[in-house]
């Protein structure tokens, strides 16, 4: 806890600094919102369940009747609509105005998750190698629907430059994987600026959780994977990611829109972040965008993911994409991040092959836990029994040498020697209660954002992603933690330290998960509990040896009363 209070304190007196914005985009241009009339004609396309993405060449428009962009004109896609997503287009800027989570339904009101919160998703801008701008979110583009693809084309001039810009949408049947790709001829076209979402529609019934999670990450070559919470960014200030880039994605709490460069293709050259105008104590804006390079021929492709964050689904798309979460804080990352991982496919394969509730699998998991560790556990309940003996001989010798510090250890070593054990005994006697913290921490932060555990009910909870409203099982959790310690200081001596620190402790972890998701609560209680057997044979042990050669303190006295005596007869 102290580290942890350390860690933090340091972050906020030293702060990261930030690089120089960049040179490349045009903010002004890139925050044009497109004005779109309320009257719009819509095309319903069903995508059919044919296997994988099928890139589409950008020239193959000839297939399907194109539509003069004479109004705005909405193309709604309809993907896997059991658990994919339902894609909204507009031919204004040839973006998504709306993409409907089909399987999720907004837990904040009514109706299911649009991941669309203001008029698109995402806006294009294409900046040629002159540097010269050419806004795309207000231009008008002809639209051509075609089975799975639907390609937007438009005539473009800005500052004397003119030509033909193309951005076509290939549907799979992933759901949420949408295979991007273009071109700009004409125009000298050097990259494609692409603007992330800059907000998300609140969908949590804790609005404050989502809020708080609104963030920007991305996976470079320099830095790898790292997120930015909206938090981080002050209004205006501006970070600089220099590529290459392999992907950057917008992300709420359970959910993504993720950019991401073609395998074997091209990465994206960099990304700028900037900090939103925050109109509350909660940042809830956030402004990025990517820079796509353009071949010489003028094409350009990407993929975009929008979707939840499940990790067999992010795991499937590639590219280390199912870190777009990182977990931990960046020190313990590297640590805790494989461990975090390995917990969820863990408690996801238990759920499968188990046909378990995910609220049983962590009950069972918790259990697991403790049988992993009970031979590490009986060990060091021997090295504590041990201890405990060889504790009035080890204060003797301390007391006998207490004025030849070297004679002292020589003492001790010999000591040590005669029972089979040395110095570093008791902090491997400790090792197997820390051996469940990092399991313990990796799933505080898997609670934080794993969709699978989204609105999952079990007994009186409605949800193991949320707190337990009656605090009913951080209770037992700290409950269950003050037993075992009872327990454990059962025929010890007496021990006003260890007396202490067995109020305190649950405590803390009262404290610290009480609002905690309950399935984390639900675990570590079950680990608890699981322990109680463990620890009651230590009891027994423990009654055994001091009934065998009384108790633990009377053999101390009598040892140190006979160290004494030699000590006085040699003065």
């Amino acid at each position: 806890m102290l580290s942890i209070a350390v860690f933090f304190a340091v972050q906020a007196i030293f702060p990261p600094k930030k690089p120089a914005p960049s040179a490349i985009t045009d903010s002004t241009a890139a925050k044009t919102a497109a004005s779109t009339p309320d009257t719009t004609t819509t095309v319903h396309i069903t995508v059919p369940g044919a296997s994988g993405i099928v890139g589409v060449p950008v020239n193959a428009m000839n297939a399907g009747a194109a539509v003069p962009a004479t109004r705005p004109e909405t193309t709604v896609v309809a993907v896997r609509q059991d658990s994919g997503a339902t894609f909204a287009i507009s031919n204004i800027g040839a973006t998504p105005v709306s993409v409907v989570m089909n399987a999720y339904a907004n837990r904040a009101r009514s109706g299911k998750v649009d991941l669309v919160a203001e008029r698109s998703l995402v806006k294009y801008q294409i900046v040629t190698n002159k540097k010269v701008p050419i806004d795309l979110s207000s231009t008008a583009f002809t639209t051509v629907h075609h089975g799975d693809t639907v390609t937007y084309t438009a005539p473009v001039t800005s500052n004397g430059v003119s030509g033909t810009v193309s951005i076509q949408y290939v549907f799979g049947t992933d759901g949420h994987l949408v295979r991007v790709q273009g071109s700009a001829t004409g125009i000298d076209a050097g990259y494609l600026v692409i603007a992330l979402p800059e907000t998300f529609t609140v969908a949590e019934r804790d609005s404050a959780s989502d809020l708080n999670a609104y963030a920007y990450s991305y996976d470079s070559k320099r830095d790898g994977t790292r997120s930015v919470l909206f938090s981080k960014l002050d209004p205006g200030d501006q970070q600089l990611v220099e590529g290459p880039i392999t992907w950057v994605a917008a992300k709420s709490k359970y959910f993504v829109v993720g950019l991401l460069a073609p395998k074997g293709g091209r990465p994206f050259e960099e990304l700028d972040l900037t900090g939103g105008v925050k109109t509350s104590k909660v940042a809830t804006r956030g402004h990025a965008s990517v820079v796509v390079p353009i071949a010489n021929s003028g094409q350009f492709a990407f993929d975009l993911y929008t979707g939840p964050q499940e990790w067999r689904r992010l795991h499937a798309v590639g590219q280390d994409f199912d870190q777009v979460n990182p977990y931990g804080w960046a020190i313990f990352r590297g640590f805790l991040q494989p461990i975090a991982t390995s917990v969820i496919r863990l408690v996801l394969w238990m759920h499968r092959e188990l046909q378990l509730s995910y609220g049983w699998v962590l009950i069972v998991l918790g259990v697991l836990i403790r049988l992993i560790l009970w031979p590490l556990n009986q060990s060091a309940m021997r090295t504590s029994l041990k201890m405990q003996r060889l504790q009035p001989e080890l204060q003797a010798v301390q007391e006998r040498y207490k004025n030849d510090r070297e004679k002292q250890q020589q003492a001790m070593m010999q000591v040590y020697k005669e029972h089979n054990m040395n110095p570093l005994s008791p902090l491997t006697g400790c090792l197997p209660m820390f051996l469940p913290m990092p399991i313990l921490l990796a799933l505080f932060f898997v609670f934080q954002n794993t969709i699978e555990f989204r609105g999952v009910p079990f007994l009186w909870l409605n949800d193991l992603s949320a707190h337990d409203p009656y605090y009913i099982l951080p209770v037992l959790m700290a409950a269950s933690m003050y037993l075992l310690s009872w327990l454990g200081m059962r025929n010890m001596p007496s021990n006003p330290q260890s007396k202490m620190m067995s109020y305190m402790m649950p405590g803390m972890f009262l404290l610290f998960l009480g609002r905690a998701a309950a399935g984390l609560n639900l675990y570590y209680a079950a680990q608890n509990l699981a322990a109680l057997p463990q620890q009651w044979l230590l009891i027994r042990d423990r009654g055994k040896q001091n009934d065998g050669t009384g108790s633990s303190g009377a053999s101390a006295t009598k040892t140190l009363a006979k160290g004494a005596a030699k000590s006085s007869k040699k003065g």
